[in-house]
């Protein structure tokens, strides 16, 4: 039976991490579920075929032991990510009542609720690990799954405990919230303003943007087609789905230009300039998919897919100078172009579709830099 602790811990803390974190949680919900289960398979890929394929990635999350670290590692910073919000809402007056109701209880009852709590949120990542540990039954594999469950119980009781350690700390003084800022300053060049907010203010989210992005490349579901690795065509459809994961990051960029740096739009810089400064920012998030790629794949097929990369990020950027901040309308129309980008590519249009993109993207931003919808 869940404790009235328990109800009112989960009431404060968990609703309303997801709350604020809605964002974020829905976009990587789009971007996986329209990846995973919403694709159909095209040219000469038959539908069986392809269903095989998906439940080879599945196969491969919880059989190789290099995609079930990236997948720790993303886990870890979504931990970490919870430990900021509670902690930092224990240090609200409102929650205040806690310092004296919760720590009456016997530290094995203030424990156990805490742990609740922090399973309610962790739900999103709970669910994978019991659909892995289903998934290792049927197909004979025990290990992973069962360090799955292992690691998330881990992550839940440290969680648990750290709460409970802060909450009895609370009567002698008030504990710091949990941050992840970097204490170092540098100059900071106008078109890496950007970048230095997401070592500010964003990190996690970057993070879990890059293990995703990375994920796509160097996971299974790359190795699975080994034998056509070569074939454009299944690279850069791996290009594109690491793109599209970018989308939060590409969200609160214009974010920052609209909201922070307005005032930028007055400054001696041309629109052209504007845009090569874009294009530039653009290289320099996408280093480590550039390093991979450079690594694993032909320096021509490697400039090519480095092209159509870029050219995909400012398309879906420059989409925003039209459709402004408005997320319910952003999502669906990526979601269109996402699926019209996956059947050029199946029909052989990679190089073409990348100039369109560009002139696309170039003519947008053009026509729309001065003139953005109203914030809603």
């Amino acid at each position: 039976m869940i404790s009235p602790l328990s109800v009112v811990l989960t009431k404060i803390f968990s609703r309303g991490f997801f709350r604020a974190n809605a964002g974020s949680l829905l976009f990587f919900f789009v971007v996986v579920i329209s990846y995973s289960i919403l694709i159909t398979p095209a040219g000469t890929m038959s539908h069986d075929t392809f269903q095989l394929y998906e439940l080879i990635v599945m196969m491969t999350f919880i059989s190789n032991p290099v995609a079930m670290t990236a997948i720790f590692t993303a886990w870890l910073l979504y931990t970490v990510k919870s430990w900021q919000y509670v902690t930092g809402q224990l240090t609200v007056t409102e929650n205040g009542f806690l310092y004296y109701s919760s720590t009456a209880l016997s530290k094995f009852r203030q424990l156990r609720s805490w742990w609740w709590m922090q399973f309610v949120i962790a739900l999103p990542i709970t669910a994978y690990g019991l659909l892995s540990v289903v998934f290792g039954i049927v197909n004979h594999h025990y290990l992973l799954p069962f360090i799955t469950l292992l690691y998330l119980f881990l992550l839940i009781t440290v969680s648990a405990a750290l709460y409970v350690w802060l909450a009895n700390r609370l009567s002698t003084g008030t504990p710091a919230p949990i941050t992840m800022r970097l204490p170092i300053r540098w100059k900071k060049p106008f078109f890496s303003l950007f970048l230095y907010h997401i070592l500010h203010r964003i990190k996690l989210g970057a993070l879990l943007t890059k293990v995703f992005s990375l994920f796509c490349l160097a996971s299974g579901a790359y190795s699975m087609f080994s034998g056509n690795r070569l074939d454009t065509r299944v690279s850069g459809l791996l290009v594109l789905t690491a793109i599209t994961g970018h989308l939060y990051l590409i969200y609160q960029e214009h974010r920052f230009e609209v909201m922070t740096m307005a005032f930028s739009r007055t400054f001696p810089y041309s629109r052209n300039r504007h845009f090569l400064y874009m294009t530039f920012r653009y290289l320099l998030l996408l280093l480590p998919e550039i390093v991979f790629l450079a690594a694993t794949t032909p320096p021509l097929m490697t400039i090519l897919l480095l092209v159509y990369a870029i050219s995909t990020m400012l398309c879906f950027r420059c989409l925003l100078y039209w459709l402004g901040l408005n997320m319910n309308v952003y999502l669906p129309v990526i979601f269109g172009v996402y699926i019209t980008l996956f059947w050029l590519i199946m029909y052989g249009y990679l190089w073409q579709s990348a100039v369109v993109m560009l002139l696309f993207a170039y003519g947008l931003f053009y026509s729309r830099y001065y003139k953005l919808p109203p914030i809603e």
